[in-house]
């Protein structure tokens, strides 16, 4: 067996890993408050206030810059080169005219060039990721041009010096002249460009908002990706949930962390912008040294710091109420109105019971549960339509019987016996809405699914009676799908153990994957009843995507891009969920023939989503009787259904 979960070592196999669960929640250490930085990121924000303090302490004791003559009104030494104490200086230095005045143009090289190269955010052009680091960007960039460019008129540090008293020197003579023109100016551009000089008010330092903007912008950014796709450090920040949970920033990476260990962590587009943060905290000690008072530079950081805390950290703790108002919320008592629901169905012979013999095999020391049942064979099929007149395909799902209608699972989905029980209260959550059961799940799905878990959890009295749910899904042709309108199927854990005698060493595999050899691949994360959609979906997701991974390989095609979030799916696989895992299965057939040892076909046996409870379905006595005087063929039926995994 090979499963992956979130945030354990891998194996040396591509793609797929031996994992350990994830720690409890009760063992795991307490979560950073999504509106603080987390200890990390203090570290790295102490370093630009740091520099400031080193950089103004160190032109108080240096005595040749306390020497060199200094001009209180542009907060600058002179610039003649006889008498500046360095050439940094002087604002004509290299770095200064093409670098630091050019800052947000590089700044904007370097995201844009790690976005284009860095695996992370996968070949896609356009992906999620992406997309979302570009619109940050964007805010940053916003902040940046109000503050230093352009804020309805003249910027934010222009306004300020106004605002605290400050005037154009040439335009205050012009106006004592009369020439209310020149006098009108209210841009240092503007008064540069008329001769005249700022004098008198608050100069907010330009400089360090710029290089500190930079920096950090660049530092989220590159670093948080970097680390995430490394494994070095855990995911430290947290965001609150859309229910009000405290989780993990991880949960809406879609990628498992850890994900590119022993590869380049930084990428080239990575390696230019250290370059340039490198360079920036050179100039910021620079303008530390030789330009502004300490208290312009105090609020050119405080003013850097502002954007940066309403881009990186507000979005952390705001969440919407109308998702929880929205929430599924199943009936409390869902076990027993499953129940009464299917005995009256039967009673009323809405439906079809198919009863049947059930024993244990041992494949590859998987204790696998296997039923016969001859009168399956004789299932009614769904109603004929005339070649001539070629009609939609009958959904059973489209108008359910009101014999079998469990209850509504508002606002998208409903609960409805299946019609063609092998299992005492099988039942299936459909959507309202027709959509595709080839598509790739939505988070409405997963979480009517896990609510309805949930509530045979919350109900749990005798073990015997109520042992919780397993819920599976077949998604495309390989994986034993049966209606295209889609249907996630749950199956009562103690229905399923219906017959085996208490001796049986017979349980849900999906749940012993970490434990369990199995000879095919799975891919699975640790879950729990209290995840909220969106950390559920964002799991789904990141298994899914590794198991079309991981199919590409063995199909020995290159992957172009990453599997999409939306539409169809790029692989045939089944889903299981319990209350404790999620797991997916690719499938590469949806069943193989049965074959005895000696090479003489036996029949054929076919797998959907009940694979992954550890169940088999056989319909006649010849498969039946095959199967259990040699269990081994059972094990090469498994092998061939999915990837094959070697012991």
């Amino acid at each position: 067996m090979v499963t992956t979960r979130r945030g354990a070592t891998t194996s040396p196999v591509p793609e797929m890993s031996s994992n350990t669960s994830p720690k409890t929640a009760s063992s795991s250490p307490p979560r950073t408050p999504p509106f603080l930085p987390t200890p990390l990121e203090t570290l790295v924000a102490a370093a630009f206030p740091a520099i400031l303090i080193f950089g103004t302490v160190f032109s108080l004791l240096s005595p040749q810059t306390r020497a060199a003559p200094y001009d209180p009104i542009s907060q600058s030494h002179y610039q003649d080169p006889a008498v500046a104490p360095s050439y940094f200086a002087r604002k004509s230095n290299v770095f200064n005219v093409f670098f630091v005045k050019r800052g947000w143009a590089w700044t904007t090289l370097a995201i844009l060039s790690f976005l284009a190269t860095h695996p992370a955010f996968g070949p896609a052009a356009l992906s999620p990721r992406r997309l979302r680091a570009a619109s940050r960007g964007a805010l940053v960039t916003a902040w940046w041009f109000l503050v230093t460019q352009w804020c309805f008129g003249a910027p934010i540090i222009d306004r300020g010096f106004r605002w605290t008293g400050g005037k154009c020197e040439l335009a205050q003579r012009e106006v004592e002249m009369g020439d209310t023109s020149v006098g009108e100016m209210v841009t240092a551009v503007a008064c540069k460009a008329a001769g005249g000089r700022w004098n008198g008010g608050h100069d907010i330092s330009g400089h360090v908002f710029l290089l500190v903007l930079s920096t950090s912008f660049l530092l989220q950014e590159v670093g948080w990706e970097a680390i995430r796709w490394s494994g070095w450090r855990k995911e430290e920040r947290s965001i609150i949930m859309p229910d009000g949970a405290l989780k993990s920033a991880g949960v809406e990476a879609e990628m498992t962390p850890g994900e590119g260990a022993g590869k380049d962590a930084l990428s080239l587009g990575g390696r230019v912008a250290v370059g340039i943060m490198g360079l920036s905290l050179w100039m910021l000690l620079m303008t530390a040294i030789y330009f502004h008072t300490w208290f312009e530079k105090l609020t050119g950081l405080l003013t850097a710091t502002i954007g940066l805390y309403a881009v990186y950290y507000v979005p952390r703790f705001i969440h919407t109420s109308h998702h929880i108002m929205n929430r599924v919320k199943p009936p409390a008592n869902l076990p027993a109105l499953v129940k009464q629901t299917f005995a009256k169905a039967r009673a009323d012979n809405e439906l079809h019971y198919f009863p049947t013999q059930v024993t244990t095999l041992t494949a590859d020391s998987i204790p696998f549960q296997l039923r016969f049942s001859p009168a399956l064979a004789n299932k009614p099929k769904g109603p004929s339509s005339d070649p001539a007149k070629p009609s939609k395909p009958f959904d059973p799902f489209a108008n359910p019987p009101a014999g079998l209608l469990v209850t509504d699972l508002a606002p998208s989905h409903f609960l409805v016996l299946n019609k063609f029980a092998v299992v005492p209260e099988h039942f299936i959550l459909a959507t309202k809405e027709y959509k595709l059961q080839t598509h790739v799940l939505e988070e409405d799905d997963l979480e009517a699914t896990l609510a309805c878990i949930k509530a045979y959890e919350d109900a749990r009295g005798d073990p015997e009676d109520n042992d919780g749910l397993y819920a599976f899904f077949n998604c495309g042709e390989h994986s034993g799908a049966s209606q295209p309108h889609r249907h996630i199927q749950l199956l009562p854990v103690a229905r399923m153990r219906d017959g085996l005698g208490p001796e049986s060493s017979w349980s849900v595999l999906a749940e012993r994957l970490d434990a369990q050899k199995a000879p095919f691949a799975t891919f699975a994360e640790t879950i729990s009843l209290e995840i909220s959609s969106a950390d559920l979906y964002a799991a789904y997701l990141r298994v899914y995507r590794r198991a079309c991974r991981a199919m590409s390989a063995h199909m020995g095609a290159a992957e172009t891009d990453e599997a999409p979030a939306k539409g169809e799916s790029r692989i045939s696989y089944n889903m299981a969920m319990t209350r404790s895992t999620i797991v997916v299965c690719p499938r590469v057939t949806e069943g193989a023939n049965i074959v005895s040892t000696e090479g003489v076909a036996l029949g054929s046996l076919a797998l959907n989503g009940t694979l992954l409870a550890g169940t088999a379905l056989v319909k006649n006595e010849l498969e039946w009787e095959a199967l259990k005087r040699d269990p081994e063929g059972l094990l090469r039926v498994l092998k061939a259904i999915g990837i094959p995994v070697q012991a």
